[in-house]
């Protein structure tokens, strides 16, 4: 049974002591999807060392949502000999390789592959990569055709309508704003006629959402939950 821990559900500013974007997904294996600021920590606190991971995958390569993956792999390099694997949209090779130039010292001792690719298999999970709508190069998750992980996005029919048990999909904004690369309210109820999930999970919420979300799982009319850090489920 693979089980999902929320470990950071926050945004690019402090809000409730929240980390950053970052799910942890264990089965036969483990696999961080997004390692925004404060996953590192979160992944101490939940008891799970950095040298036991298997496998990252980005979404995205804004810093909300990479921020400690050169903290884990300095971290890696200093504990544990393994070369990590992480997926991720195209561009994410040359990113790391720009990151590094600003880094020199660490060129030669970091180790990991970047796979840029649609399909691909970590322990007996199966991935498959969706394009999402973004303000730079994204992709959404999905694992075992029984969870999909968002990222940032505005909601749109083809992701809602993934064949999954569990959707994790962002819900940055409240009311009455305009989504164009983040998720609103109104957007996503406009797509849930094409859910197939039995239940979605809001992340990646902004204070003034947090400040209406009793309102909008209301208005959402269907089995919707803000998580928080730490909190975990099993698909």
């Amino acid at each position: 049974m693979m089980k999902i821990t929320f470990l950071g559900t926050g945004v690019s500013v402090p809000f409730e002591n929240r980390a950053q974007s970052s799910i942890l997904v264990e089965e036969d294996c483990r696999i961080l999807i997004d390692v925004g600021c404060g996953c590192m920590l979160r992944l101490e606190q939940a008891g799970v060392d950095v040298c036991d991971i298997d496998a990252i995958c980005l979404t995205h390569n804004h810093l909300d949502h990479n921020g400690d993956l050169l903290n884990i792999l300095k971290a890696r390099w200093l504990n544990c000999t393994e070369k990590l694997q992480i997926y991720a949209p195209e561009g994410t090779r040359f990113f790391l390789e720009s990151l590094l130039e600003a880094y020199p010292y660490l060129r030669s001792k970091l180790k990991f592959d970047v796979f840029e690719v649609k399909k691909f298999k970590v322990g007996n999970l199966n991935f498959k990569v969706m394009p999402t709508i973004h303000s730079i190069e994204s992709q959404a998750y999905i694992i075992d055709d029984t969870v999909v992980v968002s990222g940032d996005t505005r909601a749109f029919a083809e992701l809602i309508s993934s064949e999954c048990r569990y959707m994790i999909h962002e819900l940055s904004l409240p009311f009455n704003y305009p989504s164009d690369y983040h998720t609103t309210p109104e957007n996503l109820k406009e797509n849930l006629k094409f859910c197939r999930a039995e239940k979605i999970f809001l992340v990646h919420l902004y204070p003034q959402t947090h400040a209406v979300k009793e309102e909008i799982i209301r208005f959402l009319d269907f089995d919707a939950e803000v998580v928080d850090d730490l909190q975990s489920v099993k698909a």
